[in-house]
């Protein structure tokens, strides 16, 4: 459950650079194909480089004495790598590709109650 949680905290930084990056270049362009592929352009280096450094700095854990720090820095360290390279990196983009429009869209009830908040800096 440690593990599981600790990865998930993790991923949601990445998932929020992603997503917020994907909403302002849809509302920029109105297109859900050209807001996946700038998302990826404007954020995906930072995803990675941010998974890189995680993943260099976890496995360091596996330097001190007893055996827990040592489990916890590699299953941490793979565990960063696998899912910025292949959740964040590959996944979601193909998901938000793959949904089109409908990823963008909040059903009437939803949208009527919450706030209007826009992402892009026009």
């Amino acid at each position: 459950m440690f593990f599981f949680t600790m990865i998930f905290a993790i991923a949601m930084d990445y998932t929020v650079f992603l997503l917020a990056s994907a909403k302002e270049h849809y509302e920029r362009t109105g297109d859900p194909r050209e807001a996946v592929i700038g998302a990826l352009a404007h954020s995906g280096r930072v995803v990675f480089a941010a998974a890189g450094v995680m993943v260099a700095v976890f496995p360091t854990f596996a330097l001190s004495g007893p055996p827990p720090p040592k489990e916890t820095g590699l299953v941490l360290g793979v565990a960063v790598l696998l899912d910025a390279a292949l959740v964040r990196l590959v996944l979601l983009p193909v998901l938000l590709r793959l949904t089109g429009r409908a990823a963008w869209h909040a059903p009437a009830r939803l949208d009527r109650v919450l706030p209007k908040i826009g992402f892009s800096h026009r």
